[in-house]
């Protein structure tokens, strides 16, 4: 399961085109970058991307309470959120966001300031 759009071959797929348009005609530098950048992207992806989502499903069973795949678990989340089981201030839940966030960030591009930030301070911290 991806961890978001695209998903490791959609990537991929983008990167040998970069790559392969080389072969056609001049790929600007600009390009050759995007590319790096995809390939750092898939190569944390491959590291930690598993442990995210087992972190994220083992996270989901203990607040909800419940059994089930990431995809089952979190649309279980959404409802309880939306019907207001769970209000939106609840500190587990915006624990397990945070949390969920970070670690996603860590994947997308640790190098983002607002990742940078939220990861030195201490949680909550302003």
């Amino acid at each position: 399961m991806p961890l978001n759009p695209p998903d490791r071959l959609q990537l991929l797929d983008a990167i040998l085109e970069v790559l392969e348009g080389r072969e056609d005609a001049a790929t600007s530098a600009y390009e050759t970058r995007i590319a790096l950048s995809l390939l750092r992207l898939l190569r944390r992806e491959l590291q930690a991307g598993e442990a995210l989502l087992a972190d994220e499903q083992a996270r989901l069973r203990a607040l909800l309470g419940a059994q089930g795949d990431g995809a089952g678990l979190n649309h279980q989340l959404c409802e309880r959120i939306r019907s207001g089981v769970i209000p939106a201030s609840d500190p587990a839940l915006l624990r397990h966001l945070r949390q969920t966030a970070l670690a996603k960030l860590a994947i997308d591009n640790p190098r983002y300031s607002a990742y940078l930030r939220a990861t030195q301070l201490p949680p909550g911290g302003g």
